[in-house]
């Protein structure tokens, strides 16, 4: 006789091996993938007593588990994905606005509190922010106190 294990891990005797494998390919042996829940569920149902099978609600009440389980895992990925394209999209617009700065006159107060004027040459993504190249000075959208059309002309 031989050992097998069942889902809630108390061992019954059989008198032969069904010859099949509930081994996991998962990469993670801390939580378990779709494939690996389906293949103790089968596991399950092969190995039952036949006298004493599963309680019908006990196997709905898994596969309602179960779906609500692959429906959360969706649920997530999607967040994941709209999370990157928030992102994208935000800085995008950020790169919008500062290309349309550019030419336009404007002012900031520097770190000695004093108020400074320039236009407004380049922009250019650094750090995850947008700077605005004024003369040496790089400035953030928030760090502008006054915008004027284009610069004077020469």
């Amino acid at each position: 006789m031989t050992s097998v294990y069942n889902v809630t891990g108390t061992t019954s005797d059989t008198a032969a091996t069904t010859g099949t494998s509930t081994g996991t390919n998962s990469t993670d042996s801390t939580s378990l993938d779709k494939q690996a829940f389906l293949q103790l569920l089968v596991a399950q149902l092969q190995n039952q007593d036949p006298m004493s099978p599963m309680d019908d609600t006990q196997f709905v009440a898994q596969l309602a588990q179960f779906g609500s389980l692959e429906q959360l895992s969706n649920m997530a990925t999607a967040m994941d994905e709209l999370k990157e394209s928030m992102v994208t999209l935000n800085s995008q617009s950020l790169l919008t606005q500062g290309a349309a700065m550019i030419g336009k006159q404007v002012t900031w107060t520097d770190s000695t509190g004093a108020s400074q004027n320039g236009t407004v040459t380049s922009v250019k993504w650094s750090d995850g922010s947008l700077a605005l190249v004024v003369g040496d000075a790089e400035l953030s959208l928030e760090d502008i106190t006054e915008i004027k059309g284009s610069a004077a002309a020469p």
